[in-house]
This record gives structure tokens, sequence and C-alpha cells, in this order.
């Protein structure tokens, strides 16, 4: 066989070997493309895109069919890109919900297109539809499912904004058309949490838009919710869970109710507070213009029996995770941003890493809670949200009234160690009332007689009978020493989309209140899916230079006030001394000017090292700024040329080593 043909056979070797590798790329891709399409690598911190196992539980615990229609206009993909690949993330996740199922979660598809009976069938279902142009053609991006007995429940249109929370979204939809049923949870509360809508309907024609605190609309989709009566003698039977949310003073009886209820298994999720900020922001005449806006005493005699107490007078606060607010300088010519310890961030650290509600999130907003202490024996406190090691407290007084001591709360609070915000009482709680339940009203009432009266001893002989002094179990109790934490304002930015309101948490808060509910009504199998979101992921580093800079700066500042105030007084004495009439027209000595200049020499001095420190606050942080772009912008292509380097190192040698293998044979 001469050379050329040698050549030859060799071409059609690569040849052919080339069209095989390429058929078999095609054929690989298009193979994984249908086999795994909805397969993926998850790289992220938190697995935020990872089926969890409390959605596989939701999946498998399906004791009836599903289904589950997909409503998405093919026209929204192409006029808006950014949503058809959102679009076809939903499809993904669904596709996998219906996997997962092992056949009891049947998925539709569609297209809605305009005038049509899939259109129809969507609006139908209350999906919205969205125009997208001035001719008025709407398209669809929603969800609905139905179970075997019709119940029905949607999500009318998907906001890219909420696709950390897709999968609970999803699982949610699924959970509540398996368990038409919601639990059963009743309300006692003096804030308007369920909003004000009813009262302005009696006077608006149609009423007006929905104004409830978000923790309470987003309970009512999983749960039957129930405003109960402050004064009330007894609770609902079948009540699954009861919340206090900054009750109002509470009569005997009524405590009495709640007392009995825990010793008998009830769970109870409480939040008092000695100074609630959404309670003392309400207008005039629904509670703006009182002077105490406190919860905590109208529970004190059931936390006295439980061996627990949240001081009235005392806030708590925390040095290291406070936030930055702008507030006016002592001389009132300038605004200033300053760190206060009583509206505080807390992060992964300072809340409990291994109660099932907590574990999995990242961070609460706090706004002048108090704190829990132990009173003597009782209930066992295991914490679930406190402050950092630099936690402190403070009088409650220095934030009532028009103007807060803010700028002064935030000089004068010292750390005194961590101090606990929210906690489980664990363990056999005793009765507030061990002298047995107290008389009904009727009782009390000379004027009431016959059957009323006969009806009203019977039953405080039924409660005398039924009075227990210790409860049966380990009670199930959650006490928060704040109430503003569910306030929108502190963890959620609410707007309206198309009719529609759309949250978009910015914190934590909503997000646990959720799995307290969840837990405590015996349904944890959602609780890992709210905490999917990691939100903004702050750099601690840099925050912590801040902080310290910070702190240095406050002190110099406090040295020269007391400088200048001791300026002031001595200046005050020294004309006092020369004219004690306080004539402006004296004549300073020579040894007094020069007093008075050495003073002021000396405040320029603190003048010029406060400009330093800010100064070098400003350059520690733009000195790691400039480290952190280096390391992204230069460091991905320095280690990708370093790769390649070593990769042309290691073929010139296999080279040279295969040449001279070749050179010797």
């Amino acid at each position: 066989m001469d050379m050329s043909q040698s050549k030859t056979r060799s071409g059609a070797l690569v040849a052919l070997t080339l069209s095989v590798i390429a058929i078999g790329f095609v054929a690989t891709v298009m193979l994984s493309n249908n086999a795994l399409r909805s397969s993926r690598i998850d790289l992220t911190d938190d697995g935020l895109f990872t089926l969890s196992q409390g959605t596989r539980n939701v999946l498998t615990n399906l004791d009836e069919p599903v289904t589950l229609r997909f409503y998405f206009s093919s026209r929204l993909s192409r006029e808006i890109p950014q949503l058809g690949i959102y679009g076809q993330r939903v499809q993904d996740m669904l596709e996998e919900f219906s996997a997962e199922s092992a056949g009891k979660i049947r998925l539709e598809v569609y297209d809605p297109e305009p005038f049509t009976d899939v259109e129809d069938r969507a609006v139908g279902f209350g999906l919205k539809g969205v125009p997208v142009d001035q001719t008025g053609e709407t398209v669809y991006f929603g969800l609905a499912g139905t179970n075997s007995t019709n119940s029905q429940l949607a999500i009318p249109f998907f906001d890219e904004q909420r696709e950390k929370f897709l999968e609970y979204d999803l699982a949610r939809l699924v959970y509540g058309l398996a368990n038409p049923e919601k639990p059963r949870i009743g309300v006692i509360t003096k804030l308007p949490i369920a909003g004000s809508q009813r009262n302005r309907a009696m006077v608006l024609p149609g009423g007006g838009p929905d104004d409830s605190w978000m923790v309470w609309a987003q309970a009512q989709n999983l749960f039957d919710i129930i405003e109960l009566p402050p004064q009330a003698e007894e609770l609902p039977i079948n009540l699954d869970l009861l919340i206090l949310i900054h009750p109002p003073i509470l009569s005997d009886l009524s405590l009495y109710a709640i007392d009995q209820f825990v010793l008998n298994g009830g769970r109870v999720l409480i939040f008092v507070d000695p100074h609630s900020e959404a309670d003392a922001s309400r207008p005039p005449g629904m509670g703006g213009q009182r002077g105490d806006y406190g919860s905590t005493r109208n529970i004190q005699k059931l936390m006295d029996a439980w061996g627990v107490d949240i001081p009235a007078d005392v806030l708590a606060g925390d040095l290291k995770n406070g936030r930055k607010v702008r507030v006016p300088d002592d001389s009132r010519t300038r605004v200033q941003a300053v760190l206060y310890p009583l509206w505080m961030e807390i992060r992964k650290g300072d809340f409990s890493g291994d109660d099932i509600t907590t574990s999995q999130l990242e961070a609460f907003r706090i706004a002048s809670p108090g704190h829990i202490i132990q009173k003597g024996d009782g209930l066992t406190i295991e914490p679930l949200i406190q402050t950092s090691s630099q936690g402190g407290t403070v009088d409650v007084a220095r934030i009532q009234g028009q103007q807060p001591d803010i700028l002064g709360v935030a000089n004068d609070m010292k750390a005194d160690g961590k101090q606990v915000i929210s906690a489980r009482l664990v363990g056999k709680a005793k009765t507030a009332f061990p002298g047995g339940p107290p008389k009904p009203k009727a009782l009390n009432q000379d004027d009431i007689k016959g059957e009323e009266k006969a009806k009203a001893e019977q039953i405080w002989e039924v409660r005398k009978a039924r009075h227990l002094l210790e409860a049966k179990s380990n009670v199930n109790i959650v006490l928060t020493a704040d109430v503003d934490m569910l306030a929108d304002g502190l963890w959620v930015q609410v707007r309206d989309m198309f009719g529609q309101r759309i949250s978009v948490p910015t914190s934590n808060n909503g997000a646990w209140f959720q799995n307290l509910l969840d837990n405590m009504t015996g349904s944890a199998d959602l609780i890992s899916l709210r905490s999917r979101g990691g939100f903004q992921r702050p750099f601690t580093l840099i925050e912590d230079i801040q902080r310290e800079a910070e702190r240095d700066f406050r002190a110099k500042e406090q040295e020269l006030l007391v400088s200048l105030a001791s300026t002031e007084k001595q200046l005050g004495e020294v004309r006092k001394a020369t004219d004690p009439s306080g004539d402006a027209r004296i004549v300073l000595s020579d040894e007094q000017k020069a007093q008075i200049e050495k003073f002021q020499e000396e405040v320029l001095r603190i003048r010029k090292e406060l400009r330093d420190v800010q100064f070098a606050l400003r350059s520690d942080v733009e000195e790691l700024n400039g480290w952190i772009k280096a390391a992204n912008i230069a460091g991905m292509p320095l280690a990708v040329g370093i790769i390649a380097i070593i990769a042309a190192v290691w073929r010139s040698r296999r080279r040279k080593t295969f040449a001279a293998t070749f050179g010797k044979v």
C-alpha cells in the first residue's frame, strides 16, 4: 500500500469518526432534552431549586387525585422573553410535582388564545388576563387546581418577584386541595389586623380596598380564622389554635377560659408588647391619643402562673444588629444617620437553628420589642429569637411621646448580653386560678334572677367540676415580646397588580408566622418551603467595619459634647465672677482669654479627630470594596488564564514525550 492510499484511508477514517461524533452529539442532546428535561444541578447555597422533603411529603400523602391546569399564553414569551423563561420554570416544577406524586397529580397545559373556550375557562377559574398592547388582547400566566369534590384554588397570575417562593406557592395550592377542611384558629386582638374594609363598606359603595395585614391575608388561604370578642367567657369548641395579638384588658372570665384551654392541651400563640409602634401610629379615635400602648400587663396573671415575665416598662435593643435611622442632631441644623438599637435586623446565629419554625430562615426585622425573663418556678424558656450578645435594655418612657429620644437611646444603651424576644414555653403549666373558676357575670348581678341565674349557676358548677389545677401534658405555647414584627411596614412590600395584592417579603417575619401556624396546627410539611429565599445577603465584614468606626465616632462625638458643655459652663462662671450683674460688656483678662482660647483649641482638635474617624471609615470600606471588585472582575479571567497555561504546559510536555518515544521506535 503506497503512501497516498494510506493518507486517503486515514482521511476517510477521520471524516467518518467526526460524522459519528456529530451524530452522537445531536442524538445525545435530543435524548437529554426529552429524558432529562426537568433535571438540573442545584449549586445554590441553600438549595433554592431542589424539591424539598416537605413538598415530597405533601405529594406522596395525597389521598385523592388533583388536577392542575397551567394556563400560559405563548404570546407572552414573544412579547416579554423574561416572563417566557419564568413560565418554562413554572412548567418544569409542575412536571416535577406530577412525577413525584405517583400519578395523583394530573397536569394539563393550555395556551389560551383570545375568544376561545380555553380562555373562557381560564377566566371562570379566576385567572387574571393582562393586556399586552393597545388592542386590548390579553395574555394569561396562572394556575387553577381542582380535586375530586370540585373544590377550586388558583394562582391568578404568577409574579416573577415571587420566584423564590414558587415551590411553596405550588405546594400550598396542592395541600389546600388535598385538605379542604382548614384548621380553625381564633384571634383576640385590639389592632385592625383584619383590615378596616368592613367599616368603610358601610359608607362607601362597594367598600374599599383590602387593607388587612398581610399575615392575616396569607393565613386565610390555609386556615379558618375568626376574630373572638375579648371578653368572651367561653372559647369556641374544636379550636385548633388560639392567637393573642396585642390583646386589650381581659376580664378574669376571659383569662380563665384561656387558662383552662392551655391546661387541656390547647395551643396558644401570643404576641404582646411593652410599646407597640403599630398601635401608637393609629389615627386619633382609633387608639392614637393614648399614652400607654403596651399589652404585657393584660396577660400578667397568666404569665405569673407560667413562671415567666415580660417587663412592661423595659424595651430590648441590640447594638450589633441595630438598623440605621435618620434623625436631627442636638443642634437641629442637620440630619445624621444613627444605628438605632431598638430597630434591629436579627440574623442567623441569633435565632434558633434547632426549632423547625426558624431553622432555615435568614432574618427578622423587629421594632421596639420587650424581652422574656424567667420568674420563679414554672415553664422552661426555649429561645426562638433573641438579640446578639450585645443586646441591652432601655426604659420604655424614652421612646414614648411626640419626640422619642432616638439619639439618646443610641448613645446610652449598654451591652448586657442576649435578650430573649420570642420563646417556646415548655413543661406542665399550673393554673392561674388555684381557687377555682371565677363566678359568671350573671351571678354577680342582683337584678338577674330566675332561669337566667339558674343557668349561670349551672355553668359555674360545670366549670368547677372540670377545673384543672395543672396541665394534663406538656403545654404548647409560643410567647413573643413584640407585635410590630407582624405589621406590613417591617417585613413586606405590598403592591397592587391588576387588582390583585402582591406581596414581596423583605425579611422572614411573615414566613415565620406562617411556620408557627403550620407547626401549631399540626401541619409541618409546608414549613421548610417558606424558607427557600435568601433575600439580600449583606456584606457582614463591611458592616462590621462601619459599625466599629461609628462606635468610635459616637464616643468622640460624646466627648466633644461634654467638652463644649464644660467650656460654656466655665465661661459662664468666669463672666459671673467678673461681673455678677451679668453685663455682657465686661472686659476679660489675659488669663481668662487664654483659658477660653484653650477650650476653643480643644474643640477644634476633637472636631479634627472626628473628621479623621469619618475619613478612616470611608477609606476602610472603599479599600475593601476595591478588593472585592478586583476579585470579581479580575479573579475569574486570571483563574481561566492559569488553567490555560497549565494545560498548555501539560500538552507541550506530552508532545515532547511522544516525539521522544516515536523517535526511538
